[in-house]
């Protein structure tokens, strides 16, 4: 009896690995890069954040990553002063050309990521290195390396940028300076109206007299629980403060309203796929 168990024992041991032992490997892989980038999702939606102005005029301009990329890349000094953007905006708009690139140096810097580059982190004391650890450098100080979307010419390239643009923390600052770039072209739209409009005021004059869009009223509600309200000391002097404040507050309630069911669709899908996996390995 004992010797018949032992065979079997053996010959088992011969077996190639059973399939469901693959799959649950697979099933196991796929849970945890779904993890990941559920992780990723969660840091944006794990606050509310709702602000009130108002602006001349609201535009239909839709995120499109390709574009923003595009629009964003060739910032620079030269740039700048051939399109004509005023110059009380120029540092700001190289400001975002940085933030750009430092998010893409981060990306190669880290041994976590699918892009990370050891290069980058054996000579980050040189000189073309210094945006990862010295803010104030001057943007034609640096070597960029962001790839560049107006030299394609094989499809490697090509798709390498499809890459990174789907990469989630990429994606994320893409968006947020993309934001940042289209209320200063707004601004440098209102200032060079302006200025044509009064062409005997000083550049230094006429960026006083555009003001930037005012956040009136703003709420931020943290998923622990606490609640931040700042409002600007302007609108206590404002006509319309109460309507302001009325659509504000409307405008709070109808996006925490929005947060709840994005939050309970985020349990219930972990939920799902929590019994899903431990079905499968069963």
């Amino acid at each position: 009896m004992t010797n018949t168990k032992n065979r079997k024992r053996k010959e088992a041991s011969n077996l190639p690995t059973p399939l469901n032992q693959g799959a649950n490997s697979t099933i196991g892989k796929t849970f945890n890069d779904f993890v990941e980038s559920l992780g990723q999702v969660l840091i944006d939606i794990t606050a509310l954040e709702v602000n009130t102005m108002v602006v001349e005029e609201i535009t239909g301009d839709k995120f499109i990553p390709w574009e923003a990329y595009r629009d964003i890349y060739p910032i620079s000094s030269t740039y700048l002063e051939q399109k004509g953007i005023h110059e009380s905006l120029r540092d700001r708009y190289i400001e975002l050309r940085k933030n750009l690139e430092l998010e893409y140096t981060l990306l190669l810097s880290d041994p976590k990521s699918e892009f990370y580059d050891e290069a980058v982190l054996d000579s980050a004391t040189q000189q073309y290195n210094h945006i990862l650890t010295d803010s104030t450098v001057e943007l034609d100080q640096m070597q960029s390396r962001l790839p560049d979307p107006y030299s394609i010419n094989t499809g490697q390239k090509a798709l390498y940028i499809k890459k990174i643009l789907n990469n989630c923390h990429f994606l994320r600052s893409l968006r947020k300076i993309s934001e940042l770039k289209g209320a200063l072209d707004n601004r440098n739209k209102a200032l060079q109206k302006k200025q044509d409009e009064q062409r005997h005021l000083t550049s230094e004059v006429i960026a006083d007299a555009v003001k930037t869009d005012i956040i009136y009223a703003q709420t931020v509600i943290q998923l622990d629980g606490d609640l931040i309200n700042r409002y600007s000391e302007k609108i206590l002097d404002h006509p319309h403060r109460e309507v302001i404040l009325q659509i504000h507050r409307e405008g709070v309630i109808s996006g925490e309203k929005q947060w709840h069911g994005l939050l309970e669709f985020v349990i219930g899908l972990v939920q799902t796929s929590f019994e899903g996996i431990r079905s499968a390995l069963k």
